[in-house]
């Protein structure tokens, strides 16, 4: 089994969903975004073999929005206040980056 690379997901999902999505999320929604259909998805999970770490709520799979991002290939980084006041100034025309 082949997990599509993070170029080809942007593709299918926009990178903007990915970061606005909650901190977890359920089977069918990390299936989409890794390129797999829905019943791939819940075969792989049953077996152990699911792209993701995946936690179990009741009856329920549901993958932490971290977790999803790793498989996706997408680092986790961190966003500093500076960088955030620059780029508002470097936008607005009031300073260099």
């Amino acid at each position: 089994m082949t997990v599509t690379q993070a170029g080809d997901v942007f593709a299918r999902i926009a990178c903007w969903v990915v970061f606005g999505l909650p901190a977890h999320v359920d089977l069918r929604t990390a299936a989409k975004a890794l390129g797999l259909s829905r019943t791939t998805a819940y075969r792989l999970a049953r077996t152990g073999a699911f792209p993701c770490r995946l936690c179990k709520e009741g009856r329920v799979y549901v993958v932490r929005l971290a977790d999803l991002m790793r498989g996706l290939g997408i680092q986790n980084v961190r966003v500093r206040h500076d960088d955030i006041e620059a780029g508002a100034r470097f936008a607005a025309g009031r300073g260099e980056m």
